[in-house]
């Protein structure tokens, strides 16, 4: 017989060994299989633990409070060093400082996932107001179960939304809990975003509160919210009344809700209403006008109704008046209803040097002499 070699006498300790190795496999998997995902979840941690704990040291140096105000500071803390190297009260006692800071979205959800481990019955109100670029990261419908209750808070985080829908959700979520349309609010709302809210809440605007608020720019507004917000004016401006320029100044913005006799009663203040704010008004109570109200109304800038007279609003008023009130404007402006027999007129223009408001005069004196002639004959 052949002598055991060195070789050979290593062979029964090597399969010993890889049938151990691959028992402890086969248990662990048949372990896996046993308590299922759950179970595995228990078992990663066990297995892996030494790399995890490498992953989520903090390496760059615990954050502390002088270097909250850092602007380089999510240079310095890439995400994991920023998750690893920010302790959870060092983010609560700074967070303003923090929230102010141009921290990248991951980042920022970092920021978001630590405080929700601090507050876990939800943000109170005073730390909602400390979050700054913070809220961008949070969705509509977690915003939706904040509790706004103060104006000062809508302000800060209505200047943080990343956009127009996150914004209606927070101005629903602050008027749901009672929160008022106050000079705060309409401010940190704006004109395009208080189009968006009900008939119902712009009535509960309070006049003094309107006059406090910066002009809003209300163009979007549908004519019904239009007509409110003036009438809303109409009050909080009364005392300037007697000031006719001052008055007009003040209901500029919210003039596109005035009616036909209101601006009957602006019209001989000599306001001199450019044609951009003429454009902007009611064109049914535009349409009520005579032909001398509109020149009170507009003044020095009559002649702009002349340079834009294929605007929507300088046709329907033309096409509501005779011919020979339109033509007693004196701007060139033509067309207009026309006496009845007379159907359409076409005007030229006269030789010679008279000036447009003779002939225009000369003209509407005709027009009118064969309307009259025309229903006598008739």
């Amino acid at each position: 017989m052949m002598a055991n070699t060195p070789v050979s006498n290593c062979l029964l300790p090597m399969k010993l060994i890889t049938l151990i190795v691959i028992g402890f496999f086969l248990t662990i998997l048949n372990a896996q299989s046993a308590v299922g995902e759950k179970g595995s979840q228990r078992l990663r941690p066990i297995l892996f633990r030494r790399r995890v704990k490498r992953a989520t040291d903090c390496t760059n140096g615990f954050i502390a409070k002088d270097m909250t105000s850092n602007t380089l500071l999510p240079a310095l803390y890439p995400t994991e060093q920023l998750d690893a190297c920010l302790n959870n009260s060092v983010l609560l006692a700074n967070l303003t400082e923090l929230g102010h800071i141009a921290f990248s979205r991951n980042q920022l959800l970092v920021l978001k996932r630590k405080l929700g481990e601090i507050f876990t019955s939800g943000l109170p109100e005073e730390r909602i107001r400390q979050l700054g670029f913070i809220i961008t990261v949070y969705g509509p419908e977690e915003i939706s179960m904040w509790n706004i209750t103060s104006a000062d808070t809508l302000a800060l985080v209505l200047n943080n939304s990343p956009n127009l829908n996150t914004s209606k959700v927070i101005i629903g979520n602050y008027l749901q809990r009672s929160g008022q349309l106050n000079a705060v609010a309409l401010d940190a709302i704006g004109g395009p975003l208080l189009c968006t809210l009900s008939e119902e809440n712009l009535r509960t605007i309070l006049p003094s509160e309107l006059k406090k608020a910066r002009p809003m720019n209300i163009f979007t507004c549908t004519q019904a919210k239009k007509d409110i917000l003036f009438g809303i004016a109409k009050v909080a401006f009364q005392d300037l009344a007697g000031d006719p320029k001052a008055y007009f100044n003040q209901l500029k913005p919210y003039i596109g809700g005035a009616r036909a006799s209101d601006l009957q009663r602006l019209a001989p203040g000599n306001i001199s209403m450019d044609f951009q704010t003429f454009s902007s008004l009611n064109p049914v109570e535009v349409e009520k006008l005579t032909a001398q109200n509109v020149r009170d109304l507009l003044g020095i800038n009559l002649n702009s109704l002349k340079e834009n007279e294929n605007h929507e609003i300088v046709r329907r008023w033309v096409n509501t008046h005779s011919v020979a009130e339109v033509m007693s404007l004196g701007i060139g402006l033509t067309g207009g209803i026309s006496p009845a027999g007379l159907g359409n007129l076409s005007i030229l223009p006269l030789p010679g040097s008279a000036s447009v408001n003779s002939y225009s005069l000369l003209l509407s004196i005709c027009v009118a002499v064969l309307g009259i002639t025309l229903q006598c004959l008739s």
